[in-house]
């Protein structure tokens, strides 16, 4: 339950969090032990799981540097995001959108395998992810280039409904970032985040950047935990155990837990009973700002901040 992020480096100074304290809620992992499974059952925060359920087939230093680069990605886009909330001009390109995984039973699966880069959709240049994910429109099939180990192939791909947060869309089933991005920010910002890997802390570091660089003070004295992905557009994405991340961010004292508006549900489920902690449902970076920003008293009383008005995800 670390603050997040622990250090901010913008425009060359260090900077930590000031009036308050955003958390993100990260899901570690370790081997278990016999004190580990006696401890993990009195606890609502842990969960056992065997090693190929939560690995596949990667080794673990292969899903280690996955699951980081994953979290780099998504750091890249938090700042992005924050910093096109506090008006300032952000631009982004890149040179393909890069497979990260396939989803099992999508058309992609089989086809498409982690590590491919699209670089075309029927002879349209695709440079991001968030322009394959408006390519992918339709249940037409779709043909692609694709640069895999160093050669150029052709695939063909058929779309097919699914249902996304909600939301019905055309997917081939694939987890993609944009490849080689090139982001032209109008100042330097890093996140020292040593080893934390994964995409869920997205929400959670662009709200933290947004309340260092804009005038808004979002934390207003407050511990605030959340999590949730966060596409380029501010579209916030569900994840996985989010049961524990409630229950670990109650026992850190926080007092409100932002959550994907799509899990929101199994969000309030999981407080513990007896602690204070409120969820919010959230279905965009907009809406958590705005929820935020309401007087400390009040930021919650609502429920859920209005979504913006967008669709895109790191999915097509």
């Amino acid at each position: 339950g670390a603050p997040v992020p622990p250090v901010f480096v913008i425009d060359g100074r260090g900077y930590a969090m000031g009036n308050g304290t955003f958390l993100l809620r990260r899901v570690g992992h370790r081997d278990a032990r016999v004190l580990a499974l006696a401890v993990g059952a009195l606890r609502g925060d842990q969960r056992f799981v065997g090693e190929p359920q939560l690995r596949g087939d990667d080794r673990r230093d292969q899903y280690l540097r996955r699951q980081r680069r994953m979290f780099i990605d998504a750091t890249d886009r938090a700042v992005v995001v924050a910093l096109r909330a506090a008006g300032l001009t952000v631009d982004v390109v890149g040179s393909g959108a890069d497979v990260v995984d396939v989803i099992d039973g999508a058309p992609a699966d089989g086809v498409l395998r982690p590590g491919d880069v699209i670089t075309s959709v029927d002879g349209e240049t695709i440079t991001t992810d968030a322009a394959l994910i408006d390519a992918v429109s339709g249940v037409d099939p779709l043909d692609l280039e694709i640069e895999r180990d160093g050669a150029v192939r052709s695939v063909r791909l058929t779309p097919e409904p699914r249902v996304v947060d909600g939301e019905l869309r055309h997917m081939i089933g694939a987890r993609i970032t944009t490849f080689a991005p090139q982001v032209r920010l109008p100042f330097d910002v890093d996140v020292l985040s040593g080893r934390i890997g994964g995409p869920s802390a997205g929400l959670m570091v662009g709200l933290a950047v947004l309340d260092l660089v804009d005038d808004d003070d979002l934390a207003k004295g407050r511990r605030i935990a959340g999590t949730g992905t966060l596409g380029i557009d501010g579209t916030v994405g569900t994840i996985d155990d989010i049961d524990l991340k409630v229950a670990a961010a109650a026992r850190e004292g926080a007092e409100v837990f932002l959550a994907p508006d799509a899990q929101v549900d199994d969000a309030r489920s999981a407080v513990p009973a007896g602690s204070h902690l409120t969820v919010v449902g959230v279905a965009s970076f907009d809406a958590a700002r705005s929820a935020l920003q309401q007087p400390a008293g009040e930021a919650t009383a609502g429920g859920r901040a209005p979504p913006l008005a967008c669709r895109s995800q790191p999915d097509a």
